[in-house]
């Protein structure tokens, strides 16, 4: 399959507006919009959120491009003039997305632990779909190619602006698998029940997203970092790890004798919102 389409949207002189730019752009706004529009419909306010992201996208910005950099550490030992040459070819999502998430959880510890967790909760599922917009613009660059493949989705570019490894071979479309796997995931948690405890889509979002990138790892052009696996990898690894222990941790309090004072006070927390403002994402 020839991916006619130009990445190029508009230049000016030496300056190229490219789809991916303008797409990743997108889906970070669309992200942030409906998380925001999601956390007023809870009554959580998004003041809190908005400080966390104040943090978050700066020291993303900063984590994506060292684990670009570590992934690729021996072409810029070399190279150490590439170190300053950061455009959006540079920059790891999965560094981005734990340096950011990292900070922003720290930042919402102010607001306290059950109030964290019903944030994130609403934060988790929207950062999906930004995620699946920026792929969509990547797949439209020819940024991300995979392995070359036979199979009649298998994708090669005309243009020769595009940024695919080369030219006439066709490639897994890794960054379409992991587009439509987002977009999968924030359908499934927005199918979900509305009384799961908090935390329980953020788990779902860390687990299903990490496994997915785990199991792309063996179709993506990245080289080996450690252990015989990608470093993005590595770090989707640890996303199921956290990912595993906050779901389990609400099914353990349950059982333990102080639980039922949080409990009662997540639940007023919850009353004060009207019937069907719970933890839906499909209203």
């Amino acid at each position: 399959m020839t991916i006619p389409i130009d990445p190029v949207l508009v230049s000016f002189g030496s300056l190229a507006v490219r789809w991916y730019g303008l797409l990743a752009l997108a889906g970070l706004g669309l992200s942030v919009w409906l998380s925001l529009r999601e956390l007023r419909r809870q009554q959580l306010g998004s003041r809190l959120a908005l400080d966390g992201l104040a943090w978050a996208l700066p020291i993303g910005l900063v984590g994506a491009r060292l684990v670009h950099v570590l992934g690729y550490w021996d072409y810029y030992l070399t190279n150490q003039s590439a170190l300053w040459q950061v455009n959006l070819d540079g920059l790891s999502l999965w560094g981005g997305l734990a340096a950011g998430g990292v900070i922003f959880a720290a930042r919402l510890s102010r607001g306290g632990s059950m109030r964290r967790r019903r944030i994130l909760d609403g934060v988790a599922p929207y950062a999906l779909l930004g995620i699946a917009v920026g792929r969509m613009g990547e797949f439209i660059d020819g940024q991300g190619q995979g392995l070359p493949s036979n199979l009649p989705w298998a994708t090669q570019y005309a243009s020769p602006l595009a940024a695919s490894p080369d030219f006439g071979v066709g490639r897994h479309p890794v960054q379409l698998y992991d587009g439509v796997v987002a977009v999968g995931l924030f359908a499934a948690i927005a199918l979900a029940p509305r009384r799961l405890p908090p935390g329980m889509r953020l788990a779902a979002v860390l687990v299903g997203y990490g496994a997915a990138r785990v199991a792309m790892g063996a179709l993506r052009l990245d080289l080996a970092f450690a252990f015989g696996l990608q470093i993005e990898q590595l770090l989707a690894l640890g996303a199921i790890a956290t990912g595993i222990v906050i779901g389990v941790r609400p099914l353990i309090m349950r059982t333990a004798p102080g639980h039922v004072a949080e409990d009662a006070a997540g639940g007023a927390a919850v009353a004060q919102t009207s019937p069907g403002q719970g933890n839906s994402l499909a209203a």
